[in-house]
């Protein structure tokens, strides 16, 4: 008998409501929730492919041992007590601090067992070794937002359904449906309905994505030069005073220091160097000024890019002159479900600036996690950590729903490193490029499996809104929910986690493992749990007022606008050489820039296995601009060579007029390193090209990621 049960999708971290047929232990379909208030029917077809993937052939079933170069079955107690074992015996030599653990965007997606409580279980052994995914892409959102506000500050979503223009800067929400953005539930929709009502669309962007198509004012920027352009924009506004003099006044500092900075970034420069029309950069820079209503936003493609502190910093500055925080319409907050209550008048939440440990390579500080009032390591130092003889040495990694293999920088040197490890765990679904080179492979719960609330969504959602999903089809005997796993390891050293409500002498159920990780949840658990479809509480609008300036944490109570960092970033912008090709430097000899996007086929590293995506896709191509293909004698379905200087790849060329002929774009997340089988079968990997130690950010230690120099020939 089939019964049609409610949840919520986990394939992405946007939690769509669905629905799903269940027939026994089996899932049958997947479907839009049409009555979940937030996505109203809306989902992808990554998320209708979990049917795919929860029933895949080559789903693990049970945990994975390497003995020699076979892997064998074992039980998950002869797992977890070989693991624990030999984590004792690291722990002894060589201290806490060689055990590290990395979580990718698997592991954010679960409610239990996400870095929150991975913190908790590193913290009894000791070690401050937690890395995750967010320090891979967008560790410039902490730096530049300590800059600019001095503290965390609650207003990080932008209100699109009352907003009169909106500025995305690399980033393309549509695809990727990137937190901290805009509600991202149905994020099309939701710009299509505001540009009928009125609403102004402006994308930076160097690719025309299907974002950009649908702007009214398309900034298409060469890779690499958006400090130069939204400088130009700042000094339009302010030359012209088109700012919000009152709000500035009461609320931003440092504009003379600006106004300063940016004088020498006048509209012919700023065009030269960004190669966007300077009629069209006026325009941009004016519509944004003048609208009532606002905001801009930013995303990886500006966040793993050249000055990407400078750049994150400036969008914000761009709210800032123009009023945009904490009003209506522009960067506001939702109240949550499952955070604590923000008092009204709340003063500034004080975090300490990149407090955390050192690491021992290149100097780079850990920081607060953008997930949560915890301390993180800077995921670009991991491989070097491993490799890097001495005191502190990483011997033992646990990765949590997270690929190593195929998304840290120097694919060569992460490959070494996994296997120098004496002990690498992976947990996963699947036999992943990273779980190849494991010791031990674990199993773990597909999502219609377990238990689970939307956490990592709470605050993007468009209005207050949450729900509980309880298992659906109960699971395989050899398969473990991530938190089971630390917490049998937990026992097995004799740690003692620091979760209130939970006593090691007895292993909680989920729920209640749930309850006691939200102890300060806004609406109490057991509320949630009334409504299988979910529930609103509250008004069906994001949260303004009583923010700003309450928040800011700077002693004068206001943005600076005129940070010094950013002040004498300016500077060495300016000061740089304008290089008409792909290089940063005079002499370099690239041709291009390479940036890097999301497929819509893919998330990160998922999806890549299932039959209903691989039909549409089974690579990611070398896109590139039709007259750049004829310059170089080759056609569409070719083999290219990708040389960075550093590294090198194949991949398949395919045009698009989407990009400039000195651009080409791949995407990241394919390209197994193990994997025997053609290019066209499993992509390319374009953490190849990208040194970790190379024009890497020496404050948050991340990569250039994005607007890489390289060159492209065809295959010989």
């Amino acid at each position: 008998m089939i019964e049609t049960k409610k949840s919520f999708c986990r394939f992405c971290h946007v939690f769509c409501g669905v629905e799903v047929d269940v027939e026994g232990d089996r899932v049958l379909a997947v479907r839009g929730d049409r009555d979940n208030a937030v996505s109203q029917g809306y989902t992808c077809p990554k998320g209708r492919a979990e049917v795919e993937r929860i029933h895949h052939p080559e789903r693990l079933l049970s945990p994975q041992k390497r003995v020699g170069d076979r892997r064998i079955d074992v039980s998950p107690e002869q797992a977890l007590d070989e693991i624990a074992a030999k984590l004792r015996e690291i722990v002894d030599r060589y201290g806490p601090g060689a055990v590290a653990a990395y979580v990718g965007c698997g592991g954010h997606r679960t409610s239990t067992g996400g870095p929150w409580f991975l913190r908790k279980w590193l913290d009894a052994l000791g070690s401050p070794g937690l890395y995750t995914s967010l320090t891979i892409d967008s560790p410039s959102l902490f730096l530049a937002g300590h800059r600019f506000f001095g503290a965390p500050v609650a207003a990080n979503l932008l209100d699109i359904d009352h907003a009169d223009v909106a500025m995305f800067v690399g980033t393309n929400p549509t695809v990727s449906h990137q937190l901290m953005i805009m509600p991202q539930s149905n994020p099309t929709r939701r710009l299509r309905d505001a540009q009928r009502r009125g609403m102004q669309l402006i994308v930076v962007d160097p690719r025309r994505s299907d974002l950009a198509r649908r702007a009214d004012i398309h900034l298409q920027v060469k890779p690499g030069e958006d400090a130069s352009l939204l400088a130009g924009m700042i000094k339009i506004i302010i030359e012209q005073k088109l700012y919000d003099e009152d709000y500035v006044e009461r609320c931003v500092s440092g504009v003379d220091a600006l106004r300063e900075a940016v004088r020498d970034f006048d509209l012919e420069y700023v065009s030269r160097r960004s190669q966007v029309p300077a009629e069209r950069i006026r325009r941009a820079a004016e519509t944004f000024a003048t609208a009532e209503r606002g905001g801009a936003q930013s995303g990886t493609g500006l966040h793993m890019a050249r000055h990407q502190n400078l750049n994150t910093q400036l969008v914000m500055t761009l709210n800032g002159l123009c009023g945009r925080y904490d009003r209506r319409g522009g960067l506001v907050r939702n109240r949550g479900v499952l955070h604590f209550e923000i008092p009204e008048n709340i003063g500034p939440v004080p975090i300490p600036h990149f407090a955390g440990p050192v690491s021992r390579i290149r100097g780079i500080r850990g920081t607060f996690s953008l997930l949560g009032f915890f301390e993180e390591m800077p995921t670009n130092t991991l491989t070097d950590e491993i490799l890097t003889p001495g005191e502190g040495k990483i011997r033992a990694l646990i990765v949590n729903g997270g690929n190593p293999a195929l998304v840290f920088p120097d694919e060569a040197s992460t490959v070494r490193a996994l296997k120098d490890l004496d002990l690498l765990v992976v947990n996963d679904l699947f036999m992943s490029a990273t779980a190849k080179f494991a010791h031990y492979v674990l199993a773990v719960k597909h999502p219609f499996e377990r238990t689970d609330v939307p956490r990592l969504m709470d605050l993007s959602y468009p209005f207050p809104f949450s729900q509980h999903t309880p298992p659906l089809v109960a699971a395989p005997d050899g398969v473990m929910e991530e938190w089971e796993i630390f917490w049998e390891l937990a026992k097995r050293l004799d740690l003692q986690l620091d979760i209130p409500g939970i006593r090691m002498d007895h292993k909680p159920t989920a729920d209640e493992l749930l309850d006691c990780l939200q102890p300060n949840s806004r609406i109490p658990l057991h509320e949630i749990r009334k409504y299988p479809g979910g529930h609103v509480w509250g008004e069906r609008e994001l949260a303004a007022g009583g923010i700003i300036p309450n928040m800011i944490g700077h002693e004068d109570r206001k943005m600076a606008a005129g940070h010094p960092e950013v002040i004498a970033e300016l500077r060495e912008v300016r000061a740089e050489s304008v290089i008409g090709g792909g290089g940063y430097e005079s002499g370099e000899e690239f041709a291009f820039r390479m940036i890097t996007y999301r497929m819509k086929e893919a998330y990160c590293t998922q999806g890549q296995n299932l039959p209903s995506l691989r039909n549409k896709r089974s690579f990611n191509p070398v896109l590139m601009n039709p007259r750049a293909m004829q310059s170089l004698g080759v056609e569409g379905g070719d083999v290219v060579v990708v040389d960075s200087g550093f590294g090198r790849l194949e991949g398949i060329v395919e045009a698009t007029e989407a990009l400039t002929p000195g651009v080409i774009a791949l995407a990241h997340g394919w390209g197994d390193p193990s994997d025997d089988r053609d290019v066209r079968e499993k992509g390319c990997n374009v953490q190849r090209l990208i040194p970790d130690d190379q024009r890497y950010d020496p404050i948050t230690g991340l990569a250039l990621q994005s607007a890489v120099p390289v060159n492209v020939y065809p295959r010989s």
